[in-house]
């Protein structure tokens, strides 16, 4: 079995007007870069500042 976990921090001022629409933004941007570049087994999460806020990382079982 695998697994796709993601984590991302709203403590920075890119989240402070409207965390929904900073989220939103930084999770259609990782729609888009699966897409064209295809899974990884880690990807850095960036908010609009150019600050790193988070990862999505994806965890293969073997068996």
């Amino acid at each position: 079995m695998s697994e796709l976990t993601l984590g991302m921090s709203l403590d920075n001022a890119a989240f402070e007007d409207d965390p929904s629409f900073e989220i939103t933004r930084i999770l259609r941007d990782l729609a888009d870069k699966i897409e064209q570049r295809g899974l990884q087994d880690e990807m850095i999460l960036w908010d609009l500042n150019g600050n790193r806020v988070g990862k999505v990382a994806i965890t293969r079982d073997d068996d």
